[in-house]
């Protein structure tokens, strides 16, 4: 069976924040599996008023973050990263695309945005790698910007799982933070 699922707002609604509208302290959840896919790395954000870039489907988004996680895939090194692998029920997927951006911060609290580049690769059923595609964010300011849209190589099919990681980014790339929203896949059961 072919279930395509275009996530018009990501975590919008499913993921109701109990103090949503306080200007309290932002929501940080994992976000599990959502829509067939298990998310790895990635917590729910609902960034404040002043933020380096902010959800295209408001009022969330789902980032990672994090100094020490490293991952080694052949010649390409993912500082953070994001997996997303398949989920109970789901044999395959096909990844279309998604919304992105790049920041200094958790996407949590005032940071900037920051110029930089990810890596997308994965492991088709098969086993085998799924050649890397590359996208690059140039910010116009430093807060409140915009994610910008990637859509995947059509090398992005029959997938047991994807990374999505920092390739390069200034000044640090190991303290960069991903934004990603309004992932769009195609599952099979």
């Amino acid at each position: 069976m072919r279930a395509f699922l275009t996530i018009a707002s990501l975590f919008t609604g499913a993921f109701a924040s109990p103090i949503e509208g306080r200007a309290a302290a932002p929501q940080l959840f994992p976000v599990g599996t959502y829509n067939g896919i298990a998310y790895g790395g990635v917590v729910v954000l609902d960034p404040l008023a002043v933020a380096s870039v902010v959800p295209h489907s408001k009022p969330n988004q789902i980032g990672a973050a994090g100094p020490i996680d490293l991952l080694q895939l052949g010649s390409v090194t993912l500082n953070t990263y994001a997996t997303l692998k398949r989920g109970a029920g789901t044999t395959s997927f096909d990844l279309k695309s998604f919304w992105w951006g790049l920041g200094t911060d958790t996407g949590s609290t005032a940071g900037l945005a920051q110029g930089g580049t990810i890596s997308v690769t994965g492991t088709y059923v098969n086993g085998s790698e799924v050649p890397v595609a590359s996208f690059s964010f140039a910010p116009e300011g430093v807060l409140n910007q915009p994610l910008i849209f990637a859509t995947l190589p059509n090398t992005f099919t029959d997938l047991a799982e994807v990374d999505i990681g920092v390739a390069t980014s200034a000044p640090l790339t190991e303290r960069t933070y991903i934004a990603l929203d309004d992932v769009t896949h195609v599952n099979f059961s």
